[in-house]
């Protein structure tokens, strides 16, 4: 007798314990009808068992996108692997769509293989971080050099981009839609959060730190199991490239802060060098004036809660400047003032 059909995201709540009464009655129907028809089960050694149920379990919690973000109840693992057994056997009979596990590859070729006219690519070729905003209203606050490519319209059930570069993500929540990033073999999958990712082709080192929510980055290891980490703010994930060595750690409390953190400074008629040093002292940044006589052009602002990024792109705008940038060192470009 074949089992009714049960919803995945019913599954899932059942998983975290979200259930009401009637609904854990039909998860439970269902598991039911499963284990009545999986009797042939018994003829494999508990090794092929073990194996199904680990295996299975870890796709069906791959294709719920379950994430570590807020606590759950411990999982009744017994009754779970007996659900990922039966279910290793019949997935094409109680699921509407084929499981996918994330792998590094798969972004890349599924983007690849898209009309060359539904796909974007942008380039910062320009000598100043630049934002580019995407078709979700999410942005990314590139670096130069850095690029960026995505479908020119997001899949209805994920949001996947491939990225290279330094770049700073502020991504808009969507928990129907995971958001997935490639770079290089490292994926980085989130829901909505902020994050920096400093992953350009030529470095032996990857890296992704968190400033708001929680990302989960995936890397491919030495053997064929791929490495997985969740991240929560303040904490950095470094993938080494040669060695597949993927760890995480603490961001460590430094005395001047990433480009990308927001900071609230206030000038009053300040000149223009002055608050030069008081940026620099909030900021990891090393500032030059291309023309020294500008160091006395007068500042007045209020900048409350903004990056360095903004920041400066105000000041420009205030000082009719330009600048460039080459790693920590920005140089201002401006005439005299008046």
């Amino acid at each position: 007798m074949k089992a009714p059909f049960i919803s995945p995201v019913l599954l899932e709540k059942y998983l975290l314990d979200q259930c009401n009464d009637q609904e854990k009655e039909e998860v439970e129907a269902w598991y039911a009808a499963i284990k009545g028809d999986a009797d042939h089960l018994e003829k494999l050694s508990e090794t092929e068992k073990s194996s199904i149920r680990e295996s299975t379990f870890e796709s069906i919690k791959g294709e719920l996108n379950i994430l570590d973000e807020s606590p759950a109840r411990p999982f009744p693992w017994r009754w779970i692997s007996g659900i990922a057994a039966s279910v290793a056997i019949a997935a094409g009979l109680y699921f509407n769509y084929p499981i996918r596990k994330e792998q590094p590859v798969s972004i890349i070729e599924e983007i690849q293989q898209k009309k060359k006219s539904d796909i974007v690519q942008f380039v910062n070729t320009e000598s100043r971080i630049v934002t580019h905003m995407l078709p979700d209203s999410s942005s990314i606050i590139m670096h130069p050099e850095a690029s960026v490519t995505y479908p020119a319209r997001f899949d209805t059930d994920r949001r996947i981009v491939t990225f290279s570069g330094e770049g700073f993500f502020d991504i808009t929540k969507d928990k129907t839609r995971p958001f997935l990033i490639q770079s290089g073999e490292m994926v980085i999958k989130v829901l909505g959060t902020s994050f920096n990712v400093k992953a350009a082709s030529a470095q032996k080192v990857f890296q992704v730190d968190v400033l708001t929510g929680s990302v989960e980055v995936t890397a491919p290891g030495t053997e064929t199991k791929p490495q997985q980490l969740v991240l929560k703010p303040k904490q950095q994930a470094i993938f080494e490239i040669e060695s597949k060595r993927l760890t995480a750690r603490q961001i460590t409390i430094q005395p001047r802060k990433e480009i990308y953190e927001p900071v609230t400074v206030v000038f009053e008629e300040a000149p223009l060098n002055k608050v030069i040093e008081q940026l620099e002292k909030r900021f990891d940044v090393n500032i030059r004036l291309s023309n020294p006589t500008t160091a006395t052009c007068s500042v007045t602002a209020n900048f409350e809660s903004q990056p360095f990024t903004v920041i400066l792109e105000m000041l420009c705008t205030t000082l009719e400047a330009n600048y460039t940038i080459s790693g920590n060192t920005i140089l201002l470009n401006g005439t005299p003032c008046e």
